[in-house]
């Protein structure tokens, strides 16, 4: 799911947005939630890395959009940033605060659908590198060389990282086909471990960042070389 937020101060615009991107992504088949504040500094006082596209309307009360943009990038540098505005030269100083795009007001969906097809390839790019997971009703972006391995118990999902812990509703043969160009193996039936976290192996135990994981006797030989494949024979 997409996680989008919208700063927008204007009733208006912010009915004629909302309007738009439902119409847009239900034909794109694409699931997604808005999140809107009128106040730049609200958005900011929440930002926990939760969105993978901003909308920024630069005529904002308060901290105005090109500030409140400058602020976002000291905490995240990679979020997808989109201007909102009614002039144009306002939008191409978004070079300074590496924006993806901007869209001119007032907002058309045919302006808007031009714009998204390269917005959500950037999106399902960043999406190889970084996990939204939903875990205990908060949102949490996490990359995938910070997981250690994906454990399932009883239909759900555990995501041990080295943040700690966060568990979801999921398959494992989903997440499994997900993170394969990211070097993840199975073990066993319970446990998707990241190679780049592997540092020994005796017998039938595997460590994995400050883990001990056993290894199932029917995966110990395909999981032992595929260990050996990627340390380039170190093991």
């Amino acid at each position: 799911m997409l996680n989008i937020a919208l700063i927008e101060n204007d009733k208006d615009d912010e009915k004629t947005f909302c309007d738009i991107t439902d119409s847009f992504f239900k034909q794109q088949n694409e699931q997604y939630e808005i999140s809107v504040f009128t106040a730049a500094e609200d958005f900011l006082a929440s930002y926990k890395h939760q969105y993978q596209i901003v909308f920024m309307d630069i005529e904002l009360d308060g901290i105005n959009g090109m500030d409140a943009a400058h602020k976002l990038r000291e905490i995240d540098s990679d979020v997808l940033l989109i201007f909102l505005t009614n002039l144009a030269h306002y939008a191409i100083a978004g070079y300074e605060v590496n924006a993806a795009d901007y869209i001119l007001k007032p907002l058309s969906e045919n302006a808007f659908s031009l714009k998204m097809p390269k917005v959500l390839a950037i999106v399902k790019q960043q999406a190889k590198k970084n996990l939204t997971i939903m875990s205990k009703g908060e949102i949490h972006t996490v990359s995938t060389d910070k997981i250690y391995y994906v454990e399932v118990l009883s239909h759900r999902l555990y995501y041990h990282t080295t943040d700690g812990v966060f568990d979801t509703r999921g398959a494992i043969s989903e997440i499994e086909e997900m993170l394969l160009p990211y070097n993840f193996r199975r073990c066993n039936n319970s446990y998707l471990v990241n190679l780049m976290h592997v540092s020994s192996i005796q017998g039938n135990d595997v460590k994995v960042g400050p883990n001990i994981l056993p290894i199932s006797r029917p995966k110990k030989k395909i999981f032992i070389n595929e260990v050996t494949n990627y340390l380039g024979g170190q093991l």
